[in-house]
């Protein structure tokens, strides 16, 4: 699942996209359950997202592998419209949910429990919420590698990938960075939901291989 079938390239760690939300401002469960819902009118200019960040241009690409190229667009159309705020980053995004500037953001979910893990819970006002059945909102991308096909240190690459494959570096992920690890064995951070129980789509990761597109997409809504 995790990596190419060719094998150019596999996962390292994995992260979930996520809706961050200000509990002052609503429960979890007025949060919406996909985030096509975000272009409704009542979401008009409470909602923030990075576009610039690869997260979310991956997320973008996911929906028109998933849905095709005309309902990311009219989503991009439809966020724009709607006053969406533009961050140019996770951190500010998920800040501006803890400040009540926003109700609502879209980030990848390690971001709030690394900040949870340095500050505690009690610091950190805004909370998750990991969305249901298969939504593109729930993507859960990897951090991959790859040997280059001509480098000149093809064996010296090849250790570095075993070692980031290795139980220490794996666990390194899931404890200081809070993703999710990706060799069989090594536990996740005991707070995180476990990885086989998200409801993420069903996409092969090599499919969002048209970044180009996306951005254009992207710029073309307005939203860069």
């Amino acid at each position: 699942r995790f990596r190419a079938d060719d094998g150019r390239w596999v996962g390292v760690s994995a992260r979930s996209r996520v809706i961050v939300y200000d509990p002052k401002q609503l429960d979890e469960a007025e949060v919406p359950d996909s985030v096509f819902d975000l272009t409704d009118p009542k979401w008009r200019g409470k909602v923030g997202i990075a576009p610039t960040n690869a997260s979310f241009e991956a997320f973008v690409t996911a929906i028109r592998v998933l849905r095709g190229d005309e309902a990311a667009r009219q989503w991009l159309a439809g966020m724009k419209a709607n006053d969406v705020q533009l961050f140019d980053n996770n951190v500010l995004v998920l800040n501006a949910a803890e400040d009540g500037v926003i109700a609502l953001g879209l980030i990848n979910h390690y971001y709030w429990y690394e900040q949870v893990a340095e500050e505690g819970l009690a610091a950190v006002p805004a909370r998750l919420k990991f969305l249901p059945g298969g939504d593109p909102g729930a993507l859960v991308n990897v951090a991959g590698v790859g040997v280059m096909r001509d480098s000149d240190h093809a064996d010296q690459a090849q250790r570095f990938v075993d070692y980031l494959l290795s139980p220490a570096a794996q666990a390194y992920f899931a404890d200081t960075t809070k993703e999710y690890p990706l060799l069989a064995g090594v536990p996740t951070a005991p707070d995180l939901p476990p990885l086989a129980d998200l409801h993420a789509p069903d996409i092969d990761l090599s499919n969002l291989n048209t970044l180009e597109d996306t951005l254009a997409m992207i710029e073309q809504a307005g939203l860069t």
